[in-house]
Parts: C-alpha cells; sequence; structure tokens
C-alpha cells in the first residue's frame, strides 16, 4: 500500500488520528456501560483535564477496562483490515 513511503509528517497525521478514532470509540463503550449517576461523575472528573484522575475514574467504575481497550483496538484493525482489502478489490 506504499504507507510506509510516506513522509514522516503524514505518518504522524495518520498515527495521531487512529488514536483518536480509537479513543472516540472507546468513550462511546464506556458510556454505553456507565450509570447516568456515573456518566455524571465522568463529567466532573473530565472538566478537571488530568488525565491520570480520568482513568482512575474508569479504573475505579469498570473492573473490565483494559479488556474495552483491547477490544476497540482490534476493532479498529478488523474495520481497517476490511475496508483496505475493499479498496485494494477495488482497484485490482
Amino acid at each position: 500500500m506504499g504507507l510506509q513511503d510516506l513522509p514522516d509528517e503524514k505518518k504522524e497525521q495518520l498515527i495521531l488520528k487512529i488514536g483518536e478514532l480509537i479513543q472516540q470509540n472507546i468513550i462511546l463503550r464506556v458510556l454505553d456501560e456507565l450509570s447516568d449517576k456515573e456518566k455524571d461523575e465522568f463529567d466532573k472528573v473530565l472538566a478537571q483535564e488530568d488525565g491520570e484522575k480520568t482513568l482512575a475514574f474508569l479504573q475505579s467504575k469498570l473492573p473490565n477496562l483494559e479488556e474495552i481497550f483491547k477490544e476497540e483496538i482490534a476493532r479498529f484493525k478488523e474495520t481497517a483490515i476490511a475496508r483496505m482489502q475493499t479498496i485494494v478489490g477495488l482497484t485490482s
């Protein structure tokens, strides 16, 4: 696919975009698992803009947080591979 041939700046932009997409998927998943009260608490923690506190809060409310991370990363990979296969199939 030639991704290794991309300039470093483009690679960095791509990596950041992928990270943002995965993060959004994780947040949506987390919100599905929190109660309404916990969502309100989560909003307050997020407002503090402290990544460590946010992570600690989520770990305290979701003992399966690491599993959620792994599942969402795997889901992103599967989706990306499927899309790339479709693109490659269209251009072959």
